[in-house]
């Protein structure tokens, strides 16, 4: 059941993190991960007292708290993804492959084949994709066993547009099933929709189901009912354990072997999530407009569900403060739609400057808020008794790319370019041509595979390059693309960079690299971007170290065994160039 008030250790810590000098304008997001673990604990608890083989599944999402998502991992629950980002997220968390499961309507080619690697439970949500599965079955030749979600009843007597009906498994999908070698039904999903009203629609729903999953399910198979009904807070009496009863009730009316035989997976992540979460805020200013007061706050989520329907999901931080005008009031965003808002009018006692707590955030608010101010907000988490920080403020602009046009012209014939994909496919067939060669010395040729590996690796490249994290140049060589100069490791605290270079073996002898690197080494430290500049190469690398030497680069050490190529480890040479040698080699 939904609690009607926000605990009071929450409050406290609300109070803390506000009063600190980075939250005096900018708003933040507190997890309750000690609460959330002890619903997920319920929850296994009260799904084994009914169910001879069952477990709980969270959704997990690319704004998901990796903290979070660790711990239930360690709980033994199972991981919904949508993509194959996410289902590396869900590995790195700690969910081992037959706890993950691929959902959702739209699965990339590149997701399902990821599931299929990973030998992963994939839930198909409609025709083509189970076609699209089955062409990458085949094509691996391997045989894996898929489930079906079903449509549910969304609204006005009507089918979600999301699952597959009975006319389009009996139509459709079946036979596709009985005459492929390579996919077998390992069970069905039913989604109960979001926030239904009372607990008789997800046993009605299952009543409607129920003749079709008997007649269709394997004899050992698997039902996945998804429903939020747990995070509704008008039903006061029912409770985790009274859910699942009812659904027990419900297979035994039917067969009392059903809910013995059938694995049962169950969908509540929002039950874990919205009761643990908050976002919290502050009262900028108002404006008399609308027969009331429009509030203007740090936040730009245009609305929180909570907030609108939930009783008590609004808390003052400094009651004390609290508006004695009773007038009317309505929370507002600083974003640019004039009608939303981020409560009803009512009466909130809200004052200038002050800041509020809002519970029940989803992880949709977390990852939506504050797109207008381009920055995340960080997230704390209540954890063990301790605040931690789950997720460091962000800003987007760190993943954008401005595509600023920089050059170095050494020549009328050579010049430096700042890295960008128009360059990929000239690159991409210069490293098919010297892939062999380059594998000599460098340890990454043989991931290229395709136009667009290269083109990727262009654009991070550039995003590194306009954050000062490395420097990277395309060379090239009467206006055609021929090879790479860059500084692919730099410490600025010390001032010093890395120097790396690749050149097509066609136009080597040209003296190309050894202009290259000398221009880059005069442009950054003419401009004091770096004092000192670092070359370091496998001993029997000859054309490298020859570079080196040309360019003036003075021989420091060589390690012993300090880079593993090929199976091998080889001796490096350290070379390095400080603006002294310039002088004294003058």
């Amino acid at each position: 059941m939904i609690q009607k008030t926000v605990p009071e250790y929450i409050i406290q810590v609300a109070k803390e993190i506000a009063g600190r000098p980075g939250h005096t304008d900018f708003p933040f997001f507190l997890f309750d991960a000690d609460n959330a673990l002890a619903k997920a604990k319920t929850l296994i608890s009260a799904s084994k007292k009914y169910f001879t083989d069952s477990n709980i599944a969270v959704a997990i999402k690319s704004c998901s708290l990796g903290i979070f998502c660790k711990l239930l991992a360690e709980e033994g629950l199972n991981a919904k993804v949508c993509s194959a980002d996410e289902f590396q997220i869900a590995l790195f968390a700690g969910f081992p492959n037959d706890r993950i499961i691929l959902g959702g309507p739209l699965k990339t080619s590149e997701d399902l084949s990821f599931a299929l690697e990973k030998d992963a439970l994939i839930y198909v949500d409609s025709v083509s994709e189970l076609r699209k599965l089955n062409t990458l079955a085949v094509n691996k030749n391997r045989r894996y066993g898929v489930g079906i979600r079903l449509s549910h009843f969304y609204r006005n007597g009507k089918y979600s547009r999301f699952g597959i009906t009975k006319e389009e498994y009996i139509n459709d999908i079946l036979p596709i099933l009985s005459n492929t070698d390579h996919l077998y039904l390992q069970g069905f999903h039913l989604y109960v929709g979001s926030n239904p009203e009372n607990y008789p629609k997800i046993t009605d729903t299952l009543h409607h189901w129920l003749p079709f999953l008997v007649e269709h399910m394997p004899s050992s198979g698997h039902l996945d009912i998804s429903t939020d009904f747990l995070t509704n807070p008008e039903p006061e009496n029912y409770d985790p354990e009274t859910i699942f009863r009812s659904i027990h009730d419900v297979l035994n009316s039917y067969d009392p072997n059903l809910s013995k035989r059938w694995k049962l997976i169950f969908e509540l992540d929002h039950y874990l999530n919205k009761d643990s979460s908050y976002v919290i805020g502050k009262a900028l200013g108002y404006k008399n407009h609308y027969d009331a007061k429009i509030i203007q706050t740090n936040l730009s989520i245009n609305w929180i569900t909570s907030i609108h329907n939930w009783h008590h999901s609004l808390t003052l931080l400094n009651d004390g403060d609290k508006d004695s005008t009773q007038d009317k009031q309505i929370l507002a965003g600083f974003n640019c739609f004039e009608d939303d808002s981020l409560s009803p009018q009512g009466y909130y006692g809200l004052t200038e400057g002050q800041h509020f707590l809002i519970r029940s955030c989803s992880n949709y608010n977390m990852q939506a808020s504050n797109e207008w101010t381009r920055k995340k907000p960080p997230v704390y988490i209540w954890l063990r008794g301790s605040v931690l920080i789950a997720k460091i403020s962000s800003s987007f602009t760190s993943r954008d790319l401005f595509h600023k046009e920089e050059r170095i012209c050494l020549d009328e014939n050579i010049r430096l370019e700042a890295p960008s994909r128009k360059f990929s496919s000239a690159l991409y067939k210069v490293i098919q041509f010297n892939k062999e060669y380059f594998s000599m010395f460098m340890a990454w040729p043989p991931s290229v595979n395709h136009e667009c590996d290269t083109a990727d690796y262009l654009d991070s490249c550039f995003l590194a390059h306009q954050h000062d994290k490395e420097k990277t140049h395309i060379i090239l060589f009467n206006e055609n693309p021929v090879g790479l100069v860059s500084l692919h490791t730099i410490d600025h605290v010390n001032k010093s960079g890395y120097i790396g270079y690749w050149l097509d073996k066609r136009v080597q002898g040209n003296g190309i690299i050894t202009r290259a690197v000398n221009a880059l080494v005069k442009h950054y430290s003419s401009r004091r971007f770096l004092h000192r500049f670092v070359i370091r190469c496998t001993t029997v690398n000859q054309r490298s170290n020859a570079v080196a030497k040309r360019c003036g680069f003075v021989h420091e050490a060589t390690f012993r065994e300090a880079e593993y190529l090929n199976g091998v480890f080889h001796d490096q040479n350290i070379y390095s160039w400080i603006p002294s040698d310039a002088r004294c080699n003058s």
